[in-house]
């Protein structure tokens, strides 16, 4: 997993400096209770005072919930789907993020993802490196719905904004070790230092490492396995009160054995060979009914690599990988055989590479100039990614399937902000201008049974946006928000895909590809495409009393098309998709009661979900078009109880109901009755913690987290053998804070009741093979921090 790359200035107006810094034991037992001030709409607001569907954790609070990483937070968000996701590719911390049934599993950077992820205002482009540990985190918001007006890129589905710690004026340093299951050593320091008045410098420094959980005996290591090293540096400068400027530097070293993937199950199917099962006949023999007669090389099934492995051990090597009385294509337990003795959740036997290399860069300047009727904001930033991946795909000795990727991804961005409000404050205000660039190189190298060759190539993003929204408060307790943007997203790409070597056994394999080694798969030629939309949002909110709002709003969100970057066989021109667009319309409440003790914030939403991007399959490649369009309904509930006498309760509730209303007739996968991938229909937590006052002994402090959700599909196909039926998952840890409020040590569990669950699955129809990366298992750890 890889820690926050892309360091930058908070969305929020100026932090003033930061004062004393509590007690470990009364930051503990506020952290939970307290309410969050965030800054979704560019100034900072009380999350019950903002009429959007919102989820925000303090870092106080993320803390106290023993949360490292950002996709620990999603356990107690309503209708979010937050997954590691290799896929074919093979990078471990991928992120597949979807909210409300909106997201993407690729990294692919000729796609972009469904949900926006940023930090301190900065736009991820990649899924690569989006699951981000959570080292020094002033707090984190995810919103739900579409979130054009507000943002750098448009983003579809939702939006995971985080907002780092700023450098202030009071000299602090802070220590900590974790240690625990799996010869886990985390470590941690953070340090801020006033330079002078004016000028303030932070260090942080972060260590991760764990082993991992999955055998994997050709290398003699474990897959899943944590490395991870990061170190920030934060510059801020603040010469005058109304000024400020705020520079971040970022490197993140991610190195580890690979993803903890493992083979559960083969199918040895196909439309070529024997399609109905039937007992065999040798070749040459005569046609005899409830017969097959193996005619070999011409019905070799090229659609099932893995039972093509079989047909060729048998026929052209005399292995007894398939039997005649009756037909079994599982076959024996000979060397050459493939069949279910490699299917294991503890291990995986491949003997190809594995491995998940990552280096990531970060760097941004962020300036703020209050000039009292407006203020002012720059946000400058560089991003920069190199990863090399690599798996084993059919996790067995023998050589059916195997990738390799090399990503090499630049972004630059530029945002210019102009916020205000008139004198009486009835009216507020942002206007921007956003540019982004991403450059790169991505190469797949694929080596399996019938052919070697290489895919992916060179692209270029450049996307050119301006928007605006203003709050008038028309008549007391009445807002209306409007806002409007345009986006302007241009795209390039140059395939660079090369048949190296034809491996099959005859001309009739892989029918319309050339038989010519170094053979071009697409045309090495550049395509361009050009999408632009315009995506207007309107909100009505009342505040009926300082407790209670009711609103309602209207929003469009838009993705931009792109290319397909895994082909094969050969095709005369490079596959591309248009862009998907989704109109969501929203009535919510937000209330307070006993003195803002207790908060209940509920929604219900309907969205009209145009031109879908889906992952589909054709030939071998699994491809991306515009195959459907879908409705989705959904209601979310949220609550959280400061009981009194150290006791506090929260817990949320989401629902959701998507279903496809039109299928192209080219999406032969999928039907109206399929269900969407990696959405669950009910998603519920609950969380329950209590202070105890040791009287001059410090404190200690008891907590229980429990989240639930129903079964869902892993892929698109809802593959039955890749269905995660619903689970429960408990988390828990018991604090105590020394008296002196300096030190405090935790011991927790997660996983306690060591259910094992599917963390991804993967299938394609060509390869045969099921596989499935589960969830790490129950771990015990204890954590010892030092405030200096």
């Amino acid at each position: 997993m890889a820690a926050i790359a892309l360091p930058g200035a908070a969305l929020a107006q100026t932090t003033p400096a930061a004062p004393a810094p509590q007690t470990l034991a009364e930051s503990q037992e506020g952290a939970l209770a307290g309410e969050v001030v965030v800054t979704a709409r560019k100034r900072e607001e009380k999350v019950q005072d903002i009429p959007i569907s919102i989820s925000a954790f303090s870092g106080a609070s993320i803390k106290a919930r023993g949360v490292d990483e950002l996709k620990g937070v999603t356990n107690f968000t309503p209708n979010i789907t937050f997954q590691s996701n290799p896929s074919f590719g093979g990078a471990s911390d991928s992120a597949a993020i979807y909210i409300r049934g909106i997201g993407q599993k690729e990294f692919l950077p000729t796609t972009d993802p469904g949900v926006g992820v940023y930090i301190d205002g900065v736009y991820v482009a990649r899924s690569v490196g989006a699951d981000l540990d959570l080292v020094d985190v002033d707090h984190v918001e995810i919103l739900r719905g579409p979130q054009g007006t507000l943002f750098g890129r448009n983003t579809i589905g939702g939006a995971i904004s985080v907002t780092t710690v700023k450098p202030n004026d009071t000299p602090s340093a802070s220590a900590q070790i974790t240690g625990g299951s799996y010869s886990r050593i985390d470590s941690r320091f953070i340090g801020n230092l006033p330079i002078t008045d004016t000028l303030y410098a932070k260090v942080s420094l972060a260590e991760y490492e764990r082993d991992g959980y999955v055998a994997h005996p050709a290398a003699d290591n474990e897959l899943g396995n944590i490395n991870t090293l990061t170190g920030r540096f934060d510059l801020r400068w603040k010469p005058r009160s109304n000024f400020e400027i705020n520079v971040s530097l970022e490197d993140t070293r991610d190195y580890n054995n690979g993803p903890a993937v493992t083979l559960s199950g083969i199918n040895l199917n196909s439309s070529v060979f024997n399609p109905h099962g039937l007992p065999l006949l040798p070749p040459g023999s005569p046609p005899q009914a409830g017969y097959y007669v193996a005619n070999p090389p011409g019905d070799a099934p090229v659609d099932n690599f893995s039972l093509l492995n079989n047909y060729e051990a048998y026929y052209l090597g005399g292995q007894p990988c398939l039997t005649a009385q009756p037909y079994n294509p599982q076959g024996t337990n000979a060397a050459a055989c493939y069949n279910n003795r490699f299917v294991s959740s503890t291990t995986n036997y491949g003997t190809g590479p594995s491995y998940s290399h990552q280096n990531t860069i970060g760097t941004s300047v962020t300036i703020d100039w209050d000039l009292g009727p407006v203020q002012l904001k720059s946000i400058t930033a560089y991003r920069d990614v190199r990863g090399k991946y690599a798996r084993d795909g059919d996790d067995s000795p023998l050589n059916i399937v195997s990738f390799f990727d090399n990503l090499s991804d630049g972004q630059v961005s530029q945002e210019f902000q102009v916020l205000g409000q008139t004198d009486n404050k009835k009216l507020k205000y942002v206007v921007g201008l956003y540019y982004f660039n991403e450059t790169g190189n991505d190469i797949n190298i694929l080596n399996f049974l019938p052919a070697y060759f290489t895919s992916g190539g060179k692209f270029d993003t450049t996307s050119y946006a301006a928007f605006g929204q203003a709050t008038w408060e028309f008549i007391p307790t009445w807002d209306l928000t409007v806002g409007l943007r345009y986006t302007d997203d241009r795209k390039s790409f140059l395939p660079d895909q090369l048949i190296l070597a034809d491996r099959t056994p005859g001309e009739l394999l892989l029918a319309g590809s050339p038989n010519t080694p170094a053979a071009r798969i697409l045309p090495y030629v550049t395509v361009d495409r050009d999408d632009s939309d315009v995506s207007p949002t309107a909100n009505l909110a009342w505040h009926i009393t300082p407790g209670a709002m009711i609103y309602a709003s209207v929003s469009q969100g838009y993705k931009s098309g792109g290319f397909v970057q895994r082909v094969f066989p050969p095709l005369p021109a490079t596959p591309e998709f248009g862009p998907e667009t989704a109109w969501t319309y929203e009535i919510g409440a937000k209330t307070s009661w006993l003195d803002r003790r207790l908060t209940v914030d509920g929604a219900l939403f309907y969205t009209d979900y145009k031109n879908l991007q889906v992952q589909v399959f054709q030939g071998v490649a699994p491809v991306t078009e515009n195959a459907a369009a879908a409705r989705i309904e959904g209601a979310e509930l949220e609550s959280h109880f400061n009981v009194g006498s150290g006791w506090f309760i929260e817990g949320s509730l989401g629902y959701l109901d998507p279903k496809y209303t039109k299928i192209n007739p080219s999406a032969i996968e999928i039907t109206l009755n399929s269900k969407f991938e990696r959405v669950s229909a009910w998603t519920l937590n609950a969380s329950l913690s209590k202070t105890l006052d040791l009287k001059g002994y410090g404190d200690l402090v008891g907590r229980i987290d429990w989240s639930y959700r129903t079964g869902f599909f892993m892929d698109a196909l809802n593959s039955p053998e890749l269905y995660q039926p619903g689970y429960h998952l408990v988390n828990a840890n018991v604090a105590y804070n020394f008296p002196n409020g300096k030190m405090s040590l935790i011991v927790g569990v997660t996983n306690l009741t060591d259910t094992k669950y599917t963390e991804t699955g993967i299938y394609d129809t060509s390869f045969g093979q099921y596989e499935q990366v589960f969830a790490r298992p129950r771990e015990w750890y204890v954590t010892a921090k030092w405030r200096l």
